[in-house]
């Protein structure tokens, strides 16, 4: 189910996170609703901070997905990080290797930095990014004769 986020004359729609962030193996034991739950929520928190900044604009859609889709890849990666420790056994030859999962980490964390800048959510970059132009309102004899009769 798509949900749009209104305010400021912008209709943004929230991504389905359910095409994007399906069930492991189409079972209900490799759920990730979770994840899908959190996507919403990060989703919300940064359409928020851009709509505060006057930045919020129909063209962000895809590059906010992809920021919340980097935070979850960041997520998951740390938890497996944890779990297993940054450095594993290699399965054939048993050498000390880096974990791919830190390395996914990596990526996943340049892959936000990278999107963040572009929405111009980081502190460094919130002067550089534009605010969003708005379409002016276009006074009417309608609203001329309405400001008279209110003044008089």
């Amino acid at each position: 189910m798509l949900q749009t986020v209104q305010g400021g004359g912008l209709d943004i729609e929230e991504p389905d996170w359910s095409l994007l962030i399906p069930n492991q193996g189409g079972t209900t034991a490799g759920s990730n609703k979770r994840w899908r739950d959190y996507a919403h929520q990060e989703w919300l928190r940064i359409t928020s901070e851009m709509r505060e900044t006057n930045t919020l604009a129909p063209v962000n859609r895809h590059t906010i997905q992809r920021l919340v889709l980097a935070y979850i890849r960041y997520d998951r990666a740390a938890i497996e990080v944890f779990r297993g420790g940054t450095i594993g056994k290699a399965p054939t030859s048993q050498t000390a290797t880096l974990q791919i999962y830190h390395s996914e980490m990596r990526q996943a964390d340049a892959d936000a930095t990278t999107a963040e800048r572009e929405l111009g959510l980081t502190p460094l970059r919130r002067g550089n990014t534009k605010q969003v132009k708005r379409a002016e309102k276009i006074q009417r004899k309608s609203d001329r004769y309405l400001q008279q009769s209110v003044s008089s």
